[in-house]
């Protein structure tokens, strides 16, 4: 009888136990257990006060908790999801935050959570910031994660990303480029947003960036505003053959309806853009510095008038796989391949991709170009109001190793201190002007 006693005994501290497991289990999830991956951001709307968080989501209902601490204890679910390339992707888009602050958050199911992770808001002041311009990221695994890397390294505010992201858009590429890109997340978790450019090897699918990266426009052209700076992103491949051939009559190809919608748009937002600065990002160049790259003329006729008139200060440009810079030019017919420099109202031009795409030479320097080169790289650019401080930084080639990791991060405490900081060990560009191209304003 007491041998019974004892094994009942047993048996109900054993269930007691079990249904106290299960209880914690349900209501503090276990971190870490992988549910959910491919973490992305993206700002598709006011980077003051929104971001959208983006992931793939293998099993279960997923849950975004976030806050300005890490208790996290703000709860939103996805907006929107897709079943697209392979994967489940998950978009919850973030409203009313505050400005310049820091938010936490985490991806969680019913029992898992991914690990926390947080990102910075924009000033709604005249504080100055960094940002990342490059694009051109297929093809050359190695390249592109050199690049990552240093992204984690630097704290950008935002990376603008000039399109070409992987060479044909397919579910194995695709699941590979977000796999590398958490290698842009810093070591204490922080990470940053994207804003997108459609570029010609998404051409497979016009919509790619829509399911992907949850992008409101579909054909992928839009205005960000900050406090002093309005950040242009248009689409260079709205319509067939506008990116391959040179356009000299638009009727030669029954007009292009959206290609027009979209250059009306330019044209009207531009007319009431008062900020201090205008940058535009787009693919491929008005005047490539690469031979076997056909004239932008379409562009060129529709653009760069628009660019001169309202008075657009920089223009970053990508698909060649070089680097350039140009002075400020003016459009003008009888100038250069349809250029002069005017230094005092003219727009710089900069690029031309090569964020681990193959370098291709840089062989059609024009009289206007200020330098250029074949390696990879992007852009960093340290916007204030009074300038723009625009660095190139190098990362190798095919045939020159480079080790991102030998650069030294910048700590969150020094950003915070000097929003103007960068790595000091970085390898910049020492152009014709030197390791620092500025525009003032």
């Amino acid at each position: 009888m007491k041998r019974n006693k004892n094994y009942l005994t047993g048996y109900l501290l054993t269930t007691l136990v079990l249904i106290l497991l299960t209880a914690c289990s349900t209501h503090s999830p276990k971190i870490n257990n992988v549910k959910s991956d491919k973490y992305r951001l993206i700002w598709n709307d006011n980077p003051i006060s929104t971001m959208t968080i983006a992931w793939n989501q293998y099993e279960g209902n997923p849950t975004v908790h976030y806050g300005l601490t890490e208790q996290t204890k703000q709860k939103t679910f996805p907006d929107r999801t897709t079943k697209y390339r392979g994967m489940h992707n998950n978009f919850a888009r973030l409203q009313d935050l505050e400005a310049n602050a820091k938010y936490y958050f985490k991806i969680c199911t019913e029992k898992f959570c991914s690990k926390t992770m947080y990102f910075k808001t924009a000033p709604s002041d005249d504080k100055a910031f960094t940002f990342i311009a490059g694009g051109d990221s297929r093809s050359i695994p190695r390249g592109r994660i050199r690049g990552n890397v240093l992204v984690s390294k630097i704290r950008p505010l935002f990376i603008a990303h000039g399109g070409d992201y992987t060479k044909d858009g397919t579910t194995e590429e695709w699941n590979r480029w977000l796999n590398e890109w958490q290698q842009t997340i810093s070591e204490d978790g922080r990470m940053y947003p994207l804003v997108l450019t459609h570029g010609n090897h998404e051409n497979r699918d016009a919509h790619m960036l829509n399911k992907l990266f949850d992008v409101p426009n579909k054909d992928v052209y839009s205005k960000m505003d900050f406090n002093f700076l309005s950040l242009y992103t248009l689409n260079t491949e709205l319509e067939p053959s506008v990116g391959y051939y040179d356009m000299v009559s638009k009727e030669k190809w029954n007009k292009y309806k959206r290609w027009d919608k979209q250059t009306k748009w330019l044209k009207e937002t531009l007319e009431t853009d008062t900020k201090p600065w205008k940058i535009l990002s787009y693919h491929r160049p008005l005047r490539p510095h690469k031979k076997s790259k056909a004239e932008g003329r379409l562009r060129y006729l529709d653009w760069s008038p628009l660019f001169y008139k309202h008075g657009v200060q920089l223009a970053i440009e990508c698909d060649s796989h070089l680097v350039k810079y140009t002075h400020p030019l003016k459009p003008d017919l009888f100038g250069e391949e349809g250029f002069v420099i005017d230094k005092e109202k003219g727009t710089t031009f900069i690029g031309e991709g090569s964020w681990g795409a193959p370098t291709r030479a840089n062989d059609d320097e024009k009289s206007w170009t200020l330098d250029s080169g074949k390696f990879w790289q992007f852009k960093l650019i340290i916007a204030s109001k009074d300038n723009l401080k625009i660095r190139t930084v190098k990362f190798g080639d095919e045939e020159t190793e480079y080790n991102s990791n030998g650069v030294e991060a910048l700590t969150q405490k020094e950003q915070d201190t000097n929003p103007r900081a960068i790595p000091e060990n970085l390898d910049l560009w020492n152009s014709k002007v030197g390791k620092v191209l500025t525009l003032e304003n």
